[in-house]
Order: structure tokens, then sequence, then C-alpha cells
């Protein structure tokens, strides 16, 4: 009787690779997606070769973070058509060297308040734009270096701008200049009117102890102000009188005047003359009887003065 003998043959040898897969290194933001999918579908740079048959490729990849220098070790699996298999592994690391970019704001004018403060808050000066990097969303931070101005109140604040990516890369420092300014002009009250009197020898004195000062001087910055005034000064009716008209003014450190204010002061004479009246006398009628009282016969009044 006839009897049958099964033989099976079989492919039990793996695929043999004949270069393994390659490490990628790529920039942050740089293609990184593109680089990564390319990279997984030439299997790394692997090349597998197979006795029987082509072999199929896959791997294990997931996903990978975002980190500086992030990476994931990939492992590619050749596969032939009998299921023998064979594996080779690299990593795709994701590397951050690129430095931010941003503009600073532009330099700014403030101003002082009515306490002689002021407000350098982003809100009021200006924040950066442009703010950008391959990887990260930032946010710039500034460091503020203040210097007196030339007068009180006034302040060159020196705002220096940084930008660091969570990678460390530093983008260059950029600078603000923020003019603090003065510009509120100082206050005061000028004296009132007044009426002053010649003196014996028809002179007087219109200095300021006898005029009045100014009042209420006042300003938001700057101290120990003192106002000046210049006179004009016109004739009045009479002999004696004058009407001076005094414009007051007042300048802060920082230039800044006040209104101008006008104090009229009059001089007047209210000192009357003397004289001294002829001495009583007695005059004669004439051969009609009639007299002669003239200021030629009886006298004029002597010493007039004023």
């Amino acid at each position: 009787a006839t009897q049958t003998q099964t033989i099976t043959v079989t492919d039990n040898v793996a695929p043999v690779f004949t270069t393994p897969a390659a490490n990628l290194v790529v920039e942050c933001g740089n293609g990184t997606t593109d680089a990564l999918q390319i990279w997984l579908n030439n299997h790394g740079g692997a090349v597998a070769s197979d006795n029987c048959s082509d072999v199929t490729w896959s791997n294990n990849f997931n996903s990978i973070g975002n980190d500086c220098s992030a990476a994931v070790t990939v492992i590619f699996t050749a596969t032939d058509a009998c299921g023998n298999a064979s594996t080779s592994s690299a990593s795709f690391t994701i590397e951050d060297t690129t430095a931010p970019t941003f503009t600073a704001p532009a330099n700014i004018e403030i101003f002082t308040t009515a306490d002689c403060t002021y407000d350098a808050s982003v809100a009021v000066t200006g924040d950066v734009t442009n703010e950008a990097d391959n990887c990260a969303v930032l946010q710039a931070t500034f460091a503020d270096t203040v210097a007196d101005g030339q007068c009180a109140g006034s302040h060159i604040i020196t705002r220096t701008w940084s930008l660091l990516d969570a990678c460390g890369n530093a983008a260059a420092t950029q600078t603000q200049t923020i003019t603090v300014t003065d510009n509120i002009a100082p206050t005061f009250t000028a004296p009132a009117d007044i009426t002053i009197a010649t003196t014996a020898d028809c002179t007087y004195d219109a200095t300021v102890a006898a005029t009045g000062d100014v009042t209420n001087e006042a300003d938001n910055c700057s101290t120990g102000l003192q106002a000046t005034f210049a006179d004009s000064i016109a004739d009045g009716q009479c002999a004696g009188s004058h009407i001076i008209t005094r414009t007051w003014s007042l300048v802060d450190a920082c230039g800044n005047n006040a209104a101008t204010q006008t104090q009229t002061i009059t001089v007047t004479d209210n000192i009357v003359p003397t004289f001294t009246a002829p001495a009583n006398i007695e005059i004669f009628t004439t051969a009609d009887c009639t007299y002669d009282a003239s200021i030629a016969i009886t006298g004029d009044v002597t010493n007039e003065a004023d």
C-alpha cells in the first residue's frame, strides 16, 4: 500500500538590516512635523532585506513632547511575509536653539500728577509687540533705571526689556526711554489793590512791605517759589498822584508759568498845603470916603507850601 509524507517548507529567517535606523535632530518649529513624518515614512533611513519576500514596515511611535531637547526612541520593525521580524531603533530629538524676537515700545513722554507722582505702568507707557518664538508663547519682562531730570518732578526712566524662551534662549535686550515731565503750572494769589499816600516830600513807598506780597504760592513739584513783579506807572489826576499797575508772575523750576495777576496801587496825595495869612491891618478912607483893600495894600499870604 502507498503511503504519503508531507514535507512543510517554512521560512524562519528574519529580514536582515543592511542599513540600521539613524537618529534625527531637528530645530523646534522648523518643519518639525514634516521632518518627523518623512523620517517615519523612511523608517529612520533603515534598509532591510529578506531571503524570501519583501518586507513590511511598522513602528511604535506615539507622540513627542515640546520640551527643550525633547526626544523619543522609535523602534522600526521589518516583517517578512512569514511573520519573521527584525527591529532597529533610533531617536527623534527636537532641539530649540533659536532666540525669540520682539519689538520694544516706542520712547514716550508722560506727565506728573497734581501730587507730583507719575504712572509709568505698561498700560500707560506701552508694552512690547511682535513677541515671537519658534516653540513657545512668551511674555517679555523689564527692569527700570530711574535718573532725576533737570528740574523738580522730572525723571528719565530707562526701561530695559528682555525676552527669554523656555530653553534659555535670550533675545537681544531693547531699551525704551520714558521721560517724566512736570507740565502743571504753579498757583498764587496776588495781593489786593491798595491805596498809599505820598510823604511830606511827595515821595511814596511802593515796596512789597508796604503794598503787600503774594500769598498761597503752590506747585505740585517745586518748592521755595517766589513770585516776581513788574510795575507800569501812570500819572494820576493831580500832582503827586500815580496809578501803579503791578503785574505778578510765578514760574516753577520746570518753566511752567502761572497765569499773571495784576495789583493796582493808587498813590494819593492826602497832605493838605500850608500857608501864613497876612497880619491884621488898619487902612484908611480916602478924601471921597472910599478905601483900597487890595492885596497890594492889605498884604498877601506867605509861606505857601505843599
